[in-house]
């Protein structure tokens, strides 16, 4: 058995029995800057696909804006030889002046979403609590579960991709990001509902990775009454879930799913 690299095509053969057979195309990943009025803000290493619902929903996360017009303007800049990325963002002068006062070193990976924060009370934030809503039913969370693999282009091309999906309350899906790191998948899901200026509270946000705390803070930030995990919460996050009466599900592959 041989190993074969295709770099230009970022693809690997897999030889075996002197016969080429196509394994994975493997996923891209960029460091991606963000400056705010031209003023650098942070740097993050994401997949390089819905950039634009991506600085949206992360700039939404980090409470920077609240609605989509507080940003006036977007610019992305792609440069695929050096697998980077530039988005420069105008926001009204008053967020501006509002970020001097901010302090949060420019660095994170794509595992982490609260790297760079330099205070507990910033990565543990008091948050405001939702209004309590009944759980979605089982039938319901199988319908969007079985929806969700038609959704997921990326993941059946490389298998190394986390999805976040915007669900309807009754199971439809609308909406379905995916990326090498499982915060920004949710950043762009929750930039496409603040840029199509979306009633949060009437929809649910599924995902495909383990549930920790930052995914419950961005569901909660973002107004969102359900969270629904393909795989186990963390302590932590079922106990601020519950403490700002978010609806935390885990929905497992052949038991019936646990609600938090």
């Amino acid at each position: 058995m041989q190993l074969l690299t295709n770099n230009a095509n970022s693809t690997d053969y897999l030889v075996q029995n002197n016969k080429p057979s196509f394994a994975n195309k493997l996923v891209e990943e960029y460091a991606i800057a963000i400056t705010i009025n031209s003023i650098k803000y942070a740097v993050m290493m994401a997949s390089p696909y819905d950039l634009e619902h991506f600085v949206i929903g992360f700039l939404h996360n980090e409470q920077v804006i609240k609605y989509r017009y507080d940003i006036h303007d977007i610019k992305i800049e792609t440069d695929a030889n050096n697998c980077t990325a530039l988005i420069d963002v105008t926001v009204a002068n008053r967020i501006a002046q509002q970020l001097t006062s901010q302090k949060r070193s420019i660095k994170s990976n794509s595992s982490c979403g609260i790297c760079g924060v330099e205070a507990v009370a910033q990565a543990l934030p008091k948050l405001a609590p939702l209004i309590p809503t009944p759980i979605i039913e089982q039938p319901v969370l199988t319908q969007a579960v079985k929806q969700l693999n038609n959704w997921q282009v990326q993941a059946k091309a490389s298998g190394a991709m986390h999805a976040a999906a915007l669900i309807t309350l009754n199971g439809e899906i609308i909406y379905c990001s995916e990326d090498i790191g499982r915060h920004n998948a949710v950043d762009k899901t929750i930039g496409y509902l603040v840029n199509k200026e979306l009633t949060a509270n009437q929809y649910a946000l599924l995902v495909t990775s383990r549930c920790s705390v930052e995914l419950v803070h961005k569901a909660i930030i973002a107004n969102i009454s359900h969270l629904i995990c393909l795989a186990s919460p963390s302590q932590l996050a079922v106990n601020i879930a519950q403490t700002n009466h978010l609806n935390l599900v885990h929905v497992r592959k052949h038991d019936a799913p646990i609600y938090y």
